[in-house]
């Protein structure tokens, strides 16, 4: 018996490849990058929680006098740094999802999501591949209605660096452009995959303008219509849209 690796299992696909990213795209909420902080806190001294608490909470609150950071993660770490290290942050995510996975996080997922990713069953491959470890992405796609709006999960995905092997794969039977990559980090998500020619749609909800996207918008919500032109016929798309538009507006490109 041959077993295939996730990867291969989805470029066996004759669809569409949708990928989609987890914490920031379908997984909406600053309640996991909280209970982050939160275990993070719990191992530095007493005194210096409250600064890291507080610009976290500038972060994300989009304080123009916060220091910009990738992402809400990447801002507990600069916080917190030196005075944990790589073993401690580790522990403190695991500690994370696995009370994402209790249900104990608040999380939401974008507006109309799964009647959107539903109405993509059969006309796209919709694959979630995160970096986030599979405890707790279960048990939230199920929270948030989505555990049937998914074809397959790809945890541990080690993006952006991972990417570079996992495209390859994933396009072997396909035309980049019948790929397309959705996610909040751009570095993650949508450089890569736009070297490899692919299409991609990036959530910019920091509008940090990190870089060139074929699609852009603050909320994923408002990418739904364009990217469901995309999965009903790729090459058309494709040919119209040149992966060269920036955030610039609350209106995604059609």
């Amino acid at each position: 018996m041959i077993l295939t690796t996730p990867a291969q299992q989805a470029a066996e696909q004759p669809l569409p490849l949708l990928i989609l990213d987890f914490d920031g795209t379908v997984c909406l909420g600053d309640g996991p990058v909280l209970a982050y902080a939160d275990a993070v806190a719990e191992q530095i001294p007493e005194a210096s929680r409250p600064a890291l608490l507080e610009g976290l909470d500038a972060f994300l609150a989009e304080d123009p006098n916060a220091p910009a950071y990738k992402d809400g993660y990447a801002a507990v770490a600069a916080l917190a740094e030196e005075m944990i290290d790589s073993d401690g942050l580790s522990r403190a995510y695991a500690e994370s999802r696995e009370r994402l996975a209790a249900g104990t996080v608040a999380i939401t997922a974008p507006e109309g999501l799964a009647e959107f990713l539903d109405s993509l069953a059969g006309v796209a491959f919709r694959v979630l591949l995160t970096n986030a470890p599979l405890i707790g992405v279960a048990e939230s796609l199920a929270t948030l209605g989505l555990a049937g709006s998914i074809d397959l999960i790809m945890p541990d995905a080690g993006k952006p660096a991972g990417f570079s092997g996992l495209l390859p794969v994933l396009l072997e039977n396909k035309a980049p452009h019948e790929l397309l990559s959705v996610g909040d980090v751009w570095s993650n998500d949508i450089d890569l995959p736009s070297r490899h020619g692919c299409v991609t749609a990036f959530i910019d909800r920091f509008n940090h303008r990190t870089g060139a996207a074929t699609l852009s918008a603050p909320r994923f919500e408002l990418l739904y219509d364009a990217i469901f032109g995309w999965a009903s016929d790729p090459a058309v798309f494709s040919s119209t849209h040149q992966g060269t538009s920036t955030p610039s507006s609350e209106k995604a490109p059609l």
